[in-house]
């Protein structure tokens, strides 16, 4: 990226010129009904854009600024799209963590700046916009309060039942409701299967009326047979139903996917720009406007509207190039591991910080064996259970035998799905010992998964011995427990006046609505981006990409923006010797010297402590502790009595829960954490001294 000295922003309070527009069919405050009318009336089909989304998702991990992405926006306004995603999926958690933006922001600068469009979202039942099932008063609350048009709602086990609080309050909004059918290719997943699916999702919206069905090929892997006849046999069934098709490139085929879905019936498809294809995103806009046009498929798009935003992008992306996943290319092997395109990234940001990306063919290896083996569709949170399953497995076989190790686990795994079709009987006894250990260090949400925990499972709950593998003794009270109710039904309700309450207390302040629904969905990230826009104020939003990403570098360097209607220059003067690991920095902001004082990572040694003896607890893996105790009994300290298999904290990994229990009964000598710390794996959390709990005496009657 060539290196420039200086930077020009327009200020976030400048609105940018709306030109008149000429393509518009669908726009905020109409009705469903009225928008599902208009995408039936339309002559031929019409887009989605998912380049302010799922374009940086899949391709970016989730870094896309709305600095760059706003510029997209009086195009879009005068493109003639059916909608813009451009919110929700992991962006939401992306923006606070990592971005720094608020997704209530995005919201707010692009209703300013292309007021035509539908904005949509993306969310997941009843995970919302995280990894885990949150309360149905929750789900109620957080949908009733934010300002999107197009709630494109998906499950990853296609449990319809789990879509109704977000259904029941968008349509009571008047918004558009669009359910989705998670699509992958396999024995089970017939024609037969998905229409029972759009069966359950009309009769919970009450007809076809107010709904767009998507159809949500999240991997990329339905060929160009399948995928058109999949779509005709909808549309034999329910006729007036408009179709959204979803589809990622991994494997090469999505053009003439897309073509053949068209040709069998449905009116909408999700594009992006030509110039943020990559790998792992959706297909090229113009060139899906070529091609159906040359098939004889009439295109709802202002076309030079098009052309002039590909080529926008092309004038920022390049800030964006060290997003890009390691592995590169097409894919077609992706038909058989199934990961999708918004998991690729990240999952190799993961192997690439944690050193083990020479392992990714064997992970994805074992993952096109696991989802044989426990079935359903590896889209969020799906897909993070499979990843952090199937890398946990990998990565033990290679702790523990190297290389050969790894080379072992794969052909055991493929000897028992492909050659003893997964008959655990016909394995050796040996092997039969080990594929009962397979799964014995999984993650929580995995075993959350099994006992029915998200909700039930596609087509039916795994075979006994991954039970047996999961839980060891207690597998079979645990089949006992599993539930069969919707998380809907099972979750029990949160105290929202409460949560508030512990906001306000962490903050010091009361908070505001924006802020509690960040905390509802993510506490821990929540409080950090609190904090640091309460330093930092609208950084974010105001410098420029190449300045947030890399600072100032050299004397003489400098950047002008605008906020708020007010100009500012900041320029580095001199970056002073590092003495005890404290820095001087002497800037000039408009003019005026300032000098701050900066702390290195030397400023501060902190020994970290490893657990050594039985009665020390340490993390089994990477992460953040987000919670020291259990929901039932609340915060833990020292002096506590806990019994063998209480959960005694939470680690979040790679956006998974994993409960960390006691081995034993004993009583807290020592907490060894704090809440929100990072930890590394086998570093000291607790220690426990073993005490002897007395059996309560019989009751007498």
């Amino acid at each position: 990226m060539p290196e420039n000295k200086e930077h020009n922003t327009e200020g976030r309070g400048q609105r940018a010129e709306v030109r008149s527009p000429s393509s518009i069919f669908v726009k905020p405050g109409m009705s469903s009904k009225e928008i599902v009318k208009a995408v039936r009336d339309l002559k031929g089909v019409c887009f989605t854009s998912v380049g302010m989304r799922d374009a940086g998702q899949s391709d970016f991990k989730n870094r896309h600024r709305i600095y760059d992405l706003k510029t997209l926006a009086p195009y879009y306004n005068n493109m003639g799209l059916f909608s813009a995603e451009c919110h929700g999926g992991a962006r939401w958690h992306v923006g606070i963590m990592n971005r720094r933006e608020s997704p209530f922001e995005e919201i707010n600068i692009l209703r300013e700046l292309m007021p035509d469009v539908l904005l949509q979202t993306l969310i997941r039942e009843t995970n919302l916009w995280g990894y885990r099932p949150y309360p149905k008063n929750v789900i109620e609350y957080v949908v009733s309060k934010v300002d999107i048009d197009v709630w494109r709602c998906f499950s990853f086990l296609n449990d319809v039942r789990n879509m109704r609080a977000v259904a029941e309050v968008v349509m009571k909004r008047g918004r558009l409701f669009e359910p989705t059918i998670s699509f992958t290719v396999a024995d089970w997943a017939t024609n037969e299967y998905y229409l029972s699916v759009v069966r359950d999702i009309i009769d919970l919206c009450g007809g076809v009326d107010e709904i767009v069905l998507c159809i949500k090929d999240m991997a990329g892997v339905g060929d160009i047979g399948r995928i058109g006849n999949l779509v005709d046999a909808i549309k034999q069934t329910y006729p007036e139903l408009v179709i959204n098709y979803h589809r990622h490139i991994t494997d090469g085929l999505a053009i003439p996917a897309m073509l053949s879905a068209a040709r069998a019936g449905a009116k909408i498809f999700d594009v992006q720009e030509d110039s943020l294809v990559r790998f792992y995103g959706h297909s090229p806009i113009l060139s899906v406007h070529a091609i159906f046009e040359e098939s004889g498929i009439h295109v709802h798009l202002n076309r030079s509207e098009a052309e002039a935003a590909v080529q926008k992008v092309r004038e920022w992306i390049g800030h964006y190039e060290w997003a890009e996943s390691p592995f590169k290319g097409l894919d077609h092997t992706v038909t058989l591991h199934k990961m999708p395109g918004g998991a690729f990234p990240s999952s190799f940001e993961q192997a690439q910080k944690a050193e083990f990306l020479h392992l990714m063919p064997a992970i994805l290896k074992l993952m096109s064996l696991y989802n044989r083996i426990v079935k359903y569709f590896d889209v969020t949170p799906g897909s993070q259970i499979t990843w952090v399953t199937c890398s946990g497995i990998v990565n033990r076989y290679a702790k523990e035998r190297g290389d050969a190790g790894v080379r072992h686990v794969i052909e055991l795994v493929t000897r028992f799905v492909e050659k003893k079709f997964q008959d655990f009987d016909a394995m050796e006894k040996g092997e039969q010992e080990e594929l009962l250990m397979l799964f014995r260090n999984a993650p929580g949400d995995f075993k959350n998964l099994l006992l029915g925990n998200y909700g039930r499972l596609p087509v039916g709950w795994p075979a006994e011995w991954v039970y047996r593998s999961t839980f060891g003794d207690e597998w079979k009270d645990k089949i006992k427990e599993r539930k069969e109710l919707s998380p809907l039904d099972a979750v029990p309700e949160d105290d929202l006046e409460k949560i508030r309450k512990e906001l306000s207390d962490n903050l010091g302040r009361e908070a505001s609505e924006e802020e509690f629904i960040l905390y509802l969905m993510h506490p821990k990230d929540a409080l950090e981006f609190i904090e640091f826009r309460e330093k930092y104020g609208e950084a974010p939003l105001a410098l420029p990409t190449n300045v947030w990403r890399e600072g100032l570098k050299k004397p003489g360097d400098r950047v002008d923006f605008e906020l708020w209607g007010k100009p500012y220059t900041i320029e580095l003067v001199s970056v002073g010797a590092e003495h005890e690991g404290i820095v001087h920095v002497v800037m000039k902001v408009n003019n005026k010297t300032r000098v701050y004082k900066v702390e290195t990572p030397r400023a501060k040694k902190v020994e970290i402590r490893m657990a050594k003896t039985p009665n020390e607890i340490g993390a089994p893996i990477n992460g953040n502790i987000w919670r020291i105790g259990n929901p039932e009994r609340g915060m833990l300290k020292v002096g506590d009595i806990v019994h063998k298999g209480e959960e005694i904290a939470n680690l979040e990994a790679m956006k998974m829960e994993n409960a960390i229990v006691a081995p034993f009964d004993g009583q807290i000598s020592e907490v060894c954490v704090k809440l929100n710390d990072t930890v590394q794996e086998g570093q000291l959390l607790f220690i426990l001294e073993k005490v002897q709990i007395k059996e309560p005496m019989g009751r007498i009657d």
